[in-house]
This record gives C-alpha cells, sequence and structure tokens, in this order.
C-alpha cells in the first residue's frame, strides 16, 4: 500500500509540474531564440545555401554530390519547424505578454513553412538536379516579392515583443544588430 501512495504522488507532483507554464527563460528560448532555425530565410540567404550545397569541384572526389544534397537540407528545415510549431504550441502560458508572443511566434513560423514546403522544395530540386538559372531565379524573386515582406514584419514584431518580454523578466538577451 505505502509502495501505491508513493507511486500515486509521484505522479500528482509530475502532473502539477507538467501543467505548470515554462520559466520565462525557456519560454522565451522556443519562442523567440527558436526563430535562429529561420533567420535565413531570405532567397538571397538560403538560396545561396542551397547552391552551395550542390557544387562539385572536378580534381576534389570527396566534393561529388549524390544528387540530393539540396532537398536534404529543405527537409531537415520542415522538420524543424514542424517541431517548433509543435513545441511552442504546447506551451502554457501565465500572461497576456506570454500569449501574445507565443502567438507571433507559432505565426511566423506557420508563415514561412509551406514557402520551405513549395518554392524551397522546388528550388533545391532544381539545385539538385543543375537546372536552368531562369527557373531557380524566378523562384528566388517570388519567394523576395510574395512572401519576404510580411516575414519581414513578423520577424520585426515578434523581436520587440520579445525584447519586452525579455525586460519584463530581466532575462539577460544580447540583441544583434
Amino acid at each position: 500500500m505505502k509502495k501505491l501512495n508513493f507511486i500515486f504522488f509521484v505522479l500528482l507532483g509530475s502532473f502539477f509540474i507538467a501543467c505548470q507554464s515554462e520559466s520565462p527563460d525557456r519560454f522565451f528560448g522556443k519562442v523567440v531564440l527558436n526563430t535562429n532555425h529561420i533567420a535565413d530565410f531570405s532567397p538571397a540567404d538560403f538560396g545561396r545555401r542551397l547552391e552551395q550545397e550542390t557544387v562539385e569541384y572536378p580534381n576534389i572526389p570527396s566534393s561529388k554530390k549524390s544528387g540530393n544534397e539540396a532537398q536534404q537540407i529543405v527537409s531537415i528545415k520542415i522538420q524543424s519547424i514542424e517541431k517548433a510549431i509543435q513545441d511552442i504550441k504546447h506551451i502554457r502560458v501565465s500572461d497576456d505578454d506570454a500569449k501574445a508572443l507565443k502567438e507571433q511566434s507559432i505565426k511566423l513560423f506557420e508563415k514561412v513553412l509551406p514557402v520551405y514546403q513549395r518554392e524551397y522544395t522546388a528550388y533545391a530540386k532544381l539545385c539538385d538536379a543543375k537546372g536552368s538559372i531562369t527557373e531557380k531565379q524566378k523562384l528566388l524573386h517570388k519567394i523576395e516579392e510574395e512572401y519576404m515582406p510580411e516575414v519581414n514584419i513578423l520577424f520585426d514584431s515578434l523581436y520587440t515583443m520579445g525584447k519586452t518580454y525579455a525586460e519584463k523578466h530581466q532575462l539577460n538577451v544580447k540583441w544583434g544588430n
């Protein structure tokens, strides 16, 4: 009987811990710092990275590519974004500031996810297949024109809210330029 009581209290304690909100530091890490996964979203940055992954050098056998390197990078990026969204959605928040920050972070991740799934996946396939420069430029231009303005606004808003949250909770955060 004592063993059952002990197990009951351990389970009950685990339940209460699971129901509590994240610490401000952990919360901030998940909803703001986690956006580092998508900091290279711009076509200039991510497009260049994908292109570089497919470069082979004639005199360097180890640079030989298998033909799906860029697609693998996009696939990993998609998986990390999906995981970030799920992790953020499962965070319990205790105040309106945290709720707004959480919603803004989800909005940002959900805005970029379909772009990685469609445009960047198509771009990666072109890179891996050594496709037409014109087709690749068309995809990058589409991302730049159709998605970057709103993504930049979402990033800026999230970071502004994040700075306020960090100050309110006295988090030691160093903001880059």
